[in-house]
């Protein structure tokens, strides 16, 4: 309870007036949004990916250790109230509109910490790194920005290997087309195959199709060998198989 009073003179007389006021509701809830508060600062801080909170005007207003970690900077306080997403040289110009206009985003961002060190922060890091630029955003009771939530997954493992596929991919179908062998490589658990055009010229189709259809009923292949190849098929399924030549 809140208990307040003041005097009040009538005709030469002084009275107390004395208010209550219930703030049991009140209480409660500062306490639950004390507590909501501390969860999600345990989270924020704890979380095992670069976090930030901009305002919305793109000022850094908050940021996580791993964010602090991947920009290379010695403490928070380089960030915090002193950098500017929308001055980021990394961030791509379509994404600084993107974000202006209160739309998510989830894209790559190539972070290039020579740039960084030349035109936004001092950092330790001398490298390239890919980050995964995730944004989301809180909004007011008028329905405007009131904060921007930036995410920064890192990525630089999964770009080198993607960039390593597609030099393999490259290469293959480069020697298929010279030694007019045949190359197919079928992933069927993630749908994903490789398939150079003199594959499919030696099984005699003129166009790429997929490829799944092909193995599941082996309409191409030899009567005799289509048996035992959906055997190795099946099995390769479920156990290590050694490598199959068939002519």
């Amino acid at each position: 309870m809140v208990i307040s009073g003041r005097y009040l003179l009538l005709e030469n007389k002084y009275y107390v007036i004395l208010t209550v006021h219930d703030i049991s509701k009140e209480r409660v809830l500062k306490s639950s949004l004390q507590h909501s508060n501390e969860k999600f600062l345990c989270f924020f801080d704890n979380v095992t990916v670069g976090c930030a909170i901009c305002d919305k005007d793109g000022k850094l207003v908050e940021v996580n250790d791993t964010y602090v970690r991947y920009m290379g900077t010695t403490s928070k306080n380089e960030a915090v109230n002193q950098l500017n997403i929308y001055t980021n040289p990394c961030i791509n110009p379509e994404f600084k509109e993107i974000m202006k206009a209160g739309v998510p985003v989830s894209e790559e961002v190539k972070y290039d910490y020579e740039k960084i060190n030349r035109y936004y922060v001092r950092s330790c890091h001398k490298d390239v790194h890919y980050f995964r630029f995730i944004v989301n955003y809180m909004w007011n009771a008028g329905g405007e920005v009131e904060n921007i939530l930036i995410i920064w997954v890192e990525n630089t493992l999964i770009h080198k290997a993607l960039c390593q596929n597609n030099m393999f991919r490259e290469i293959i179908t480069y020697a298929s087309s010279i030694s007019k062998i045949g190359f197919c490589s079928l992933n069927l658990s993630k749908s994903e195959q490789l398939v150079t055009p003199e594959y499919l010229k030696n099984l005699g189709i003129k166009e790429e199709i997929d490829m799944p259809r092909i193995f599941s009923n082996l309409e191409h292949a030899h009567p005799d060998d289509r048996k035992f190849f959906l055997e190795y098929i099946e099995k390769a399924g479920y156990e290590r198989m050694e490598p199959l030549f068939v002519l």
